[in-house]
Order: structure tokens, then C-alpha cells, then sequence
């Protein structure tokens, strides 16, 4: 062995190349032989939604989608021989956005020793726009410590570091308990030798109750010791030859050999509550957590490993609903759930599966005949349940707190896809995102949407926010602030369902709108006089006001007519476009405008 690689050698070379590192505009890292990153700029926290924590190091394995990790872990190790490499890959931030990368990779060598690699991550959508000389920067910066001749590989530390990142491949960064991957291999091997010897497997769901309150109240780093200690106690607690999966957020899978009965695996739970239900020290104060645990059975329950999993998770939704703590699976259970509760269950998950997306009605000038803006819509297609209406998901996310994760989702979505918009070389419409109070009124709101705007590069006339008069009557004074503090950043607001609420004109004196969208309440029945009377009053308050006016739920050709000849000239609805997809918005701006082809009449 040639060289002895000391941690603090890669410490020496971090803190000479950190002014440049923090100087660039874009995300960068170190991480060493073993994957875990020892520097990162804002840029990359940004990116992850994760800062690094000072008990412990988060490994880049952690943040790649399940499907990238191979690939990913062959590339690394490709660059701790020596080589300067790129790849495209998937990471998913902390919110649960998956992000298609490009990453450069260099190996950082020092007295021709590789201690490492600096690495450099873009957006793929946001690779066009790269100075030329960016790149050529980073030999600059990697060699500006000590210029080498020669590469010098530590074997031995090699082999340990592609031993560590296989292991990070197969077990969770933070707990270190195995994943879900090594779950799934480990059932399977499990249940084949199971049935070769004709003995029972017991599979327990457990997920810890009202978790999300110590995430609320303590912060991240709080919940993340939590998950420590209970991965610890867990490990401590059970046999040998049994395995305890971590899936993500607070919920964990046990797998439990040579279970006899199910008396004997309901004991089993038992005690892991028990153990769960110690106290946990924390600032000086003492918290107790329970869990709520569903148990299946190989082979009572099934044989495969997918529908043992399924079959505990819907144990477990259902001691959480009834408020036993441990469920048992039985026969026809997932019928005994109530929907709501299930889909708030699924819903947690569903930003992680990929099962939300976003489509997108336009809102068009009938004057100038061109779409000025669309308003991006939210929509969940479950894999089992098919779509479900907004109407009934994002009322349960609003009583679950669910909706902040959400309306972040979106405006992430958004500004990303809007980009990519612009970089099509599309006109500038804007499109406009729904916010729902109880995220408006949040101190964290203003610096998601200037951090997505800039994290984008996307102008902030190109975004626009909509919120209900109900909204705007919630906590009045934070409101109003927000939206000055919008306004002045660029960032246009809109008043929705203008009409149906409260003190409607109170609210457009108060607040300064600049633009209203007229409910479609009131735009259905037009062949009603008074109905007619009413909307015309509307149209002529905005205009008066020096609002941009614009009527939604436009369905018919009668109502199109009649709002032309009122002075209403921006519109949204059937007649023009159902909510539709990206690659139809892109139709609306073709020179024969394909998506809105005779609409105008």
C-alpha cells in the first residue's frame, strides 16, 4: 500500500477550495470514497431540501430513485479509478420531486491520491442555458490545490469504498436499517425456504402515530433522532434471523421467522409497542409515541411478498382508524376501510409514487384571439382506485395538513414545467397555481416562491397566484402583507371565485388585485335576466376598478357571445379547452392554433 488516505486530507482540500465552491451558481459537492457527502453549497440544498446535519452525514445513494442506484454506484466507482465522467440520473429532493440530472463527476486527487470527487449537478432542463467556460472551471478548482502527474489508486481503500456504497445501495443513510430493496430480497429468500419447510412467516406494517406533530413542533432534525432511537430499540429487540425494513418517513416493516400462530405474532407486536411506548428525551422534555401495527401471515395470508406487504399495510390502516394499535389481517378487510381514510393513507404516499400530475386550462384573450395564461390544475391517478376528484382529495388533504406538501408540489411543478416552456421559445403566457390559506399565511411561503422562481431562472410575471375570497378574510393583515410582498417581488395575484364569498367589494378595495375571476355560478343560466343583470354588473365593477376581468366555466357558445358583447374579453371553460395535458398546451400556440381551432367567433 502506497498511501495511507486520512479524512483530514480530504478536510484540507474542502476548506482551500470552499471560497470557490460557495461561488458557484450552481449545485456542487464533495462526497468521499464512501459516498457521503463532506461539503455541499446552498445550491445542492436547495436542489435535495436537505442541509447536512451535524451528527451525521447523508449519502448521495440516498437521494436517487430506486431504479438509479446501480447505474449510479457502477459510475462512482467508474470515478474513484481515476476517470472524469458524466451521467444522467433521477434524484428525488425532500419533497418528493423527482429531478432529471446531469452530473459531472471528478476525482479529487491530491499528491496523486484520490480522496474523492467534487461533483457538479444540473437540471437537464436547465443544461442549454450553462456557460461554456463553467465546466472548464472545475479542473481549475480541483487541481488548484496541487497539480499532479500521475494517478495513484489505494486499492485496498477502493474495495472498502465499493463495499460501502453496496451497502448504502441496501440500507436506509439515516437508521441504517435495511431498505426496501433488501426487504424485498430478503422476503423473497425467506419465503422460498419457507415453503420448502412448510413453517409460518409473520410480515408486521407499523407506522408511528401523530409522528408528523414532533416534525411540526420540534423540526426535522428532531424527527430524524426519533428515528433513530426507535431503529435502535427495534434492532435490539428482535432475534437474529428476523429483518426490520425502514419504507421511508416513519413507517417500518418487520419480517418474523418461524412464527407458529397468530397469537404468537401478536405477542410479537405487543412487545414492539411496548418498546416503542418508552419515553424518548428530547430538549430537556420526555415524549412517548405509540405505534399502530397490522400483521399478515405466510401462507394463511398469501404467498407472494408484494400482497404480504399490501395485505399489513391494510392492517395497519385500520388499527390506526379504530384506534386498537394492532390489527390483524382478515378476509375482506380493505372493504371494512372507510375511503377517507384510505385515500389520506395512499395520499401521504402519493407524491413519492409518482401519482400526482398537473394539467393545464388556458385562459385566452377572445379580443386579441391568443392564450394569455393557463391555470395549472391538480389531478391523482391511483394505481388500484384510478382518478380521484379533486373534490374529494384536496379536501382531505386540507384536513390533514397534507395540503402544504401538495400546493409545494405544485408550485415546484409548475415553475419547472413553465420553463421548460420558455426555453421552447413559447410566448410569454403565465400560469397561475391555486394556494390555499393555511399555506399563504405561512412565514415559509414568500421564500418557496422566490427560491422556486429562482431555482428555475423563470421570470416572476410568468407565474401568477390565485386565492378565494375565503382566503383573503383568513388572518387579513398576514394576507395582505403576502400579497404586497408578492406583488413587489413581480409576482401577480388573482382574486378567484369573485362573487360567491363575502364582502366581495370590500375585498377589492382592501386588497390590491389586479386581477378577478368572475365564479361560474354565474355564468350558468345566462338565459335568466336577473342572471344576466348581475354578471354585467360584475364585468363593469372589475373594468371600473382597473381590473383585468376574467369569467370562468365558459361552456356554451351563448355565453361566449353574450360576455363579448358585456366587455369581457378574458375567459376560461369547455367552450374553449378541458384541462389538458403539456404536450396540448403546446398546440395552442401553433401559427393555426390547433388546440382552439375555431373558437373564435
Amino acid at each position: 500500500m502506497r498511501y495511507e488516505i486520512k479524512n483530514s486530507d480530504l478536510s484540507t482540500f474542502v476548506e482551500g477550495c470552499k471560497p470557490l465552491l460557495l461561488a458557484m451558481p450552481y449545485p456542487c459537492y464533495v462526497m468521499d470514497l464512501e459516498g457521503s457527502i463532506v461539503f455541499s453549497n446552498e445550491a445542492v440544498q436547495e436542489l435535495t431540501g436537505c442541509e447536512r446535519h451535524p451528527d451525521y452525514q447523508w449519502n448521495f445513494v440516498t437521494f436517487l430513485e430506486e431504479e438509479e442506484i446501480d447505474k449510479t454506484i457502477e459510475h462512482i466507482n467508474t470515478v474513484l479509478k481515476g476517470e472524469r465522467k458524466s451521467i444522467q440520473t433521477k434524484i428525488r429532493n425532500r419533497n418528493g420531486q423527482v429531478i432529471d440530472v446531469n452530473i459531472l463527476s471528478i476525482p479529487v486527487k491530491v499528491d496523486g491520491v484520490i480522496l474523492g470527487i467534487c461533483g457538479y449537478i444540473t437540471s437537464t432542463a436547465n443544461e442549454k442555458n450553462l456557460s461554456p467556460s463553467t465546466t472548464r472551471n472545475w479542473d481549475t478548482i480541483i487541481t488548484g490545490i496541487k497539480r499532479i502527474d500521475q494517478i495513484v489508486v489505494d486499492s485496498t481503500k477502493r474495495k472498502k469504498a465499493e463495499e460501502k456504497l453496496t451497502y448504502l445501495a441496501f440500507h436506509d443513510s439515516l437508521t441504517g436499517l435495511p431498505n426496501r430493496r433488501k426487504l424485498d430480497y430478503e422476503l423473497h429468500k425467506t419465503l422460498n425456504e419457507a415453503k420448502e419447510k412448510k413453517i409460518k412467516v409473520g410480515v408486521l406494517f407499523l407506522d408511528l402515530d401523530r409522528f408528523k406533530y414532533i416534525n411540526d413542533s420540534l423540526g426535522h432534525k428532531m424527527g430524524d433522532k426519533v428515528l433513530q432511537v426507535i431503529a435502535d430499540r427495534l434492532k435490539g429487540s428482535l432475534e437474529s434471523d428476523d429483518t426490520i425494513s425502514r419504507q421511508g418517513g416513519d413507517e417500518f416493516v418487520i419480517l418474523l421467522n418461524n412464527v407458529n400462530t397468530k397469537e404468537e405474532l401478536h405477542e410479537a407486536a405487543a412487545r414492539i409497542n411496548r418498546i416503542i411506548a418508552e419515553p424518548i428525551g428530547l430538549l430537556g422534555h420526555e415524549y412517548v409515541l405509540n405505534a399502530s401495527i397490522g400483521m399478515s401471515i405466510f401462507p394463511d395470508h398469501g404467498y407472494e411478498a408484494e400482497g404480504l406487504i399490501q395485505k399489513a399495510d391494510q392492517a395497519m390502516y385500520l388499527a390506526k382508524e379504530s384506534g386498537v394499535g394492532i390489527q390483524s389481517y382478515e378476509l375482506g378487510m380493505a372493504k371494512s376501510l372507510s375511503r377517507k381514510l384510505l385515500l389520506e393513507q395512499y395520499l401521504h404516499k402519493a407524491i413519492e409514487k409518482n401519482e400526482l400530475y398537473l394539467v393545464y386550462q388556458p385562459i385566452v384573450d377572445v379580443y386579441g384571439k391568443q392564450v394569455i395564461g393557463v391555470e395549472a390544475l391538480l389531478r391523482w391517478q391511483h394505481p388500484v382506485l384510478g382518478a380521484i376528484s379533486p373534490g374529494e382529495f384536496i379536501q382531505i388533504a386540507e384536513e390533514s395538513d397534507l395540503i402544504i406538501k401538495l400546493s409545494n408540489w405544485v408550485l415546484e411543478t409548475a415553475c419547472r414545467q413553465r420553463k421548460i416552456w420558455t426555453d421552447m421559445n413559447l410566448p410569454p403566457f403565465y400560469v397561475s397555481i391555486n394556494v390555499p390559506a393555511r399555506q399563504i399565511n405561512l412565514e415559509s411561503f414568500l421564500e418557496s416562491v422566490k427560491d422556486a422562481l429562482a431555482r428555475h431562472q423563470l421570470p416572476a410575471n410568468l407565474l401568477k397566484i390565485e386565492i378565494t375570497e375565503r382566503t383573503a378574510m383568513t388572518n387579513v393583515q398576514q394576507t395582505l402583507h403576502t400579497i404586497k410582498e408578492l406583488q413587489d417581488k413581480g409576482v401577480d395575484i388573482i382574486l378567484d371565485d369573485f362573487g360567491v364569498g363575502y364582502s366581495s367589494i370590500s375585498y377589492l378595495v382592501q386588497y390590491p388585485f389586479n386581477t378577478i375571476k368572475i365564479d361560474k355560478s354565474f355564468i350558468e343560466g345566462l338565459e335568466n335576466k336577473n342572471q344576466r343583470s348581475v354578471c354585467r354588473t360584475l364585468v363593469a365593477m372589475g373594468r371600473n376598478l382597473g381590473m383585468n376581468v376574467v369569467a370562468e366555466g365558459v361552456e356554451e357558445l351563448e355565453q361566449y357571445q353574450f360576455l363579448c358583447s358585456i366587455g369581457c374579453h378574458n375567459m376560461q371553460g369547455y367552450y374553449f379547452s378541458r384541462p389538458t395535458s403539456v404536450e396540448m398546451v403546446e398546440t395552442f400556440f401553433t401559427p393555426e392554433q390547433k388546440g382552439l381551432k375555431g373558437k373564435f367567433k
